[in-house]
């Protein structure tokens, strides 16, 4: 079953995945009209991974409630030792990659009450941590959990239907799970494989080499960062950068506004016409 079949299958039982996502809901802007229930869970569904995979290639771990965490392990090499005679223009490259001396490997952790289910999984046991450090913030590199905000923002829907979408369709992949099915959970940089209670995580050979990159590992050290860039970034020049604030484009709000009058004085004239009486001579 793919995401499309699970959607499905979480429409047609409404009573056990209850909330806001089963009927159609208003647009935070009014130039969006409505979507039916499937299309707006596609559209949810969309978004997030588009949130995910921005997360990640920003050096930065995501963990989905319920479901499990996206994050790398980080294997520390030493560092490399340096040319004696350096041509020009090569100190830079070579300082950059003396300072690349580590290597990610990116990995999927399941959610504990998903892991319950699991018989086995790919790679168990992938992020080794000591036995005090418990929370998921600990088992990957700047773990931040899903933020339904800039998604909702980004379908133009309330945070809440994205937060109700989000529980049913992975409740429903547990459910699905627990019942045996061969689940295939698509993400644009890794496909997760649920087939006979086994979990595997199978990610791109693009997203594995991007990681790896020595100009990635820069991204992912706070330290190469200026400490101005942090106060001077306000949240709409965050907004302005995603790749969220673009996935939609935005509304031509005048264009709209003139077909719904259009369509607002077509109907007045509809029922004018349906009121008229044939005059009798």
């Amino acid at each position: 079953m793919d995401i499309e079949n699970i959607i499905n299958y979480i429409l047609s039982h409404p009573k056990d995945y209850p909330g806001k996502h089963l009927s159609p809901q208003p647009r935070s802007d009014s130039s969006f009209k409505p979507l039916e229930p499937n299309s707006q869970m596609q559209l949810i569904w969309k978004a997030t991974i588009e949130y995910i995979h921005e997360n990640l290639r920003q050096g930065k771990g995501v963990n989905i409630p319920g479901f499990g965490a996206f994050t790398f392990d980080i294997e520390t090499e030493l560092p490399r030792i340096a040319s004696i005679n350096p041509m020009n223009g090569e100190i830079s490259n070579q300082r950059l990659d003396r300072k690349h001396v580590h290597k990610n490997r990116p990995v999927f952790i399941p959610d504990p009450s998903l892991e319950y289910l699991l018989q086995r999984y790919h790679r168990k046991g992938q992020v080794e941590k000591p036995a005090s450090q418990r929370s998921v913030y600990q088992k990957g590199f700047q773990m931040i959990f899903c933020n339904p905000v800039p998604i909702a923002q980004a379908c133009y829907l309330d945070k809440n239907v994205i937060r109700d979408a989000h529980k049913a369709i992975f409740n429903c992949i547990k459910e699905l799970t627990k019942l045996g099915r061969v689940l295939h959970i698509p993400f644009n940089f890794s496909v997760i494989v649920i087939n006979n209670m086994s979990l595997q995580a199978q990610f791109t050979r693009e997203f594995a080499t991007t990681v790896n990159n020595a100009g990635y590992e820069m991204r992912m050290r706070k330290s190469d960062d200026p400490c101005r860039t942090f106060w001077k970034t306000t949240s709409e020049d965050k907004w302005r950068s995603s790749v969220l604030s673009k996935l939609w484009g935005t509304p031509d709000s005048q264009s709209v506004q003139k077909m719904n009058e259009k369509t607002l004085a077509l109907k007045i004239l509809s029922l004018d016409l349906a009121s008229t009486v044939k005059p009798r001579y």
